[in-house]
């Protein structure tokens, strides 16, 4: 029996060591991705799918289905090598998005659900699909996109049975704004609130304004604020103190992931003196918070949100959006870090 329990052990050391060694390459890849070289993160990430790796599978199909992260990547201009590199090899079509030749059948409603969300045509339904299936980020960017597109009905309309959706961090706070009894939306209070769905919250809510005539509670400082989040940096008046605002948004900034990605942009070329034309600028060229909110982890399930946030590549995936959106913008450029940027990508 003794014999019999060694054998067992060595077996089992055997067995987690084949596991380890499968699962290396892979997180090596990952941390490439995140941290390092896209390239090399990349090509490990399509060696891990080629293999069977579902979550090397997923993100790859994800990337390769979403405009960002993977279509403004300086890497990956050459259409040809993209689909070597993202997609799964397919004998009829030449290659095929991953995320619908995933090698796990159990992950099948997965992939449909992250693959049909940008292009399904019942939205309430697409966030709720991602919803329940753990993608939330997802699923609230495409709630909130479908209020900020004029479709106040679909939102009223959601289903009891929405897996959570209806606590969606932007409608929470929205809720919370409708039952105080002021109303007065001041940039001063608005900073020191720790929800960090607020800035989402806001610009809800200023889509909603109209409607229910809440302009006259917003300050001139939360005009300015949402102006700048709306990518519309250059409708700023000529008097506008940019001083404070900067420091109005480098404070939000530490609860709110999104608006930490233009920050950190931003000081990644601060010297004695601070650039305030930065981020306005590069919000302007970017297409404002709605793009920043588009920056999110290609799968939560295989990369934690939180992860992704705080590691290298969303700042790298927003440098490469500015610098691919410029030749889009007609304005001279202001902002001496997004010049030193642009020029160093030339």
């Amino acid at each position: 029996m003794r014999m019999l329990a060694i054998l067992a052990n060595v077996f089992l050391l055997h067995v987690s060591g084949a596991a380890v060694a499968q699962e290396g390459p892979y997180d090596t890849a990952v941390d490439n991705w995140l941290n390092g070289s896209e390239a090399e993160g990349l090509q490990g990430l399509s060696e891990a799918a080629s293999q069977g790796n579902s979550s090397a599978q997923m993100i790859l199909g994800q990337i390769d289905r979403d405009t960002v992260p993977g279509g403004f990547s300086d890497y990956l201009i050459d259409h040809q090598a993209r689909d070597q590199l993202l997609r799964a090899p397919d004998p009829d079509k030449g290659t095929v998005n991953w995320l619908l030749a995933l090698s796990d059948p159990a992950l099948k409603a997965n992939g449909e659900a992250i693959f049909g969300y940008r292009v399904g045509r019942q939205p309430i339904s697409n966030a709720i699909a991602l919803q329940s299936h753990g993608e939330v980020e997802g699923a609230e960017y495409v709630l909130w996109n479908t209020l900020n597109n004029g479709r106040f009905d679909l939102i009223n309309s959601m289903p009891a049975e929405n897996y959570g959706l209806s606590e969606a961090g932007f409608l929470k706070w929205i809720e919370a704004y409708m039952a105080r009894e002021n109303r007065a939306i001041t940039m001063r209070a608005f900073v020191e609130e720790s929800n960090p769905k607020r800035v989402s919250g806001l610009l809800g809510l200023k889509r909603l304004a109209r409607l229910l005539n809440l302009n006259q509670h917003f300050s001139d400082e939360a005009n300015q604020f949402t102006t700048v989040m709306l990518g519309r940096g250059s409708d700023l008046p000529e008097n506008v103190n940019l001083v404070r605002l900067n420091e109005s948004i480098a404070r939000i900034s530490e609860t709110d992931s999104y608006l930490n990605i233009v920050k950190r942009y931003c000081e990644s070329c601060e010297g004695d003196t601070i650039d305030y034309d930065c981020v306005v600028q590069a919000l302007e060229i970017a297409g404002g918070y709605k793009t920043l909110m588009s920056i999110r982890t290609p799968v939560e399930g295989s990369i934690d949100q939180a992860k992704f946030m705080n590691s290298k590549r969303p700042v790298e995936i927003f440098s490469q959006l500015v610098n691919n959106m410029r030749r889009y913008y007609s304005r001279d450029i202001r902002s001496s870090c997004i010049a030193a940027n642009l020029k160093a990508k030339l």
